[in-house]
């Protein structure tokens, strides 16, 4: 009786343990939620736009002209050619005629306002004949001009003044007489300017020369071109 009580026990215990290795295992809620609560996928990149091209470099602005280039070159140095009517005065007029003369002349500014300039001349002057006399003439002079107003305007207004050497010849008849003597000169004019580099001169210059016997003293109206010679 008691091995049967045993042998029973024992038959309950395996049954026991039969029944709990069938019993199913409960699923793992854990594990499945896991699985079930995917990440939500991620957001796609945005598309990379290419930054826009860059706009072509604006070149700098060329520099202005310079004063120096706008600017005609200044000159300093001018020559000039001219002719004369010759009116003779006081008492060289009971001598001689109405003459006529031609000069060459040069000079140069000393002072960058152009106010001041100095130069020479040399030229011939003739006298119409009177009374079976002619007097002609040859003249050296140094000479200053003064300019006021300098470059204002299309007319430049100048005083000028002079002082030189003559070499006077004297026809009378069949007989000639020659020397040299001392003389001045003071007149004023007009420099007028044109579109290119040549400018036209008009003035009026009174002459003393200093001779033996009767003076030889007359007023030249001179008209000729001045032409700049270099800088």
């Amino acid at each position: 009786m008691k091995k049967g009580s045993i042998l029973i026990g024992a038959m309950v215990m395996l049954a026991a343990q039969v029944a709990l290795a069938q019993t199913p295992t409960p699923p793992d809620t854990a594990g499945k939620q896991t699985q079930t609560m995917q990440a939500p996928p991620a957001a796609a990149a945005p598309a990379m736009t290419p930054p826009p091209a860059a706009a072509p470099a604006t070149p700098p602005p060329s520099p202005p002209p310079s004063t120096a280039a706008a600017t005609k070159p200044q000159v300093y140095r001018f020559g000039s050619i001219s002719g004369s009517w010759l009116k003779p005065s006081g008492d060289f007029d009971k001598v001689a005629s109405d003459g006529w003369a031609i000069t060459l002349e040069g000079y140069q500014f000393i002072t960058p306002t152009k106010k001041i300039a100095v130069g020479s001349q040399i030229g011939y002057q003739s006298f119409g004949e009177k009374n079976g006399v002619t007097v002609s003439n040859f003249p050296v002079d140094a000479v200053l001009k003064f300019f006021p107003k300098p470059g204002t305007g299309k007319a430049d207004i100048y005083g000028t003044a002079g002082l030189g050497f003559n070499y006077q010849r004297t026809d009378v008849g069949l007989a000639t007489n020659s020397d040299y003597f001392f003389g001045t000169q003071a007149g004023a004019g007009v420099e007028l300017h044109t579109s290119g580099p040549v400018s036209l001169v008009v003035d009026a210059v009174y002459h003393w020369i200093f001779s033996n016997g009767t003076d030889v003293d007359f007023i030249a109206l001179r008209a000729g071109l001045v032409i700049p010679m270099m800088r």
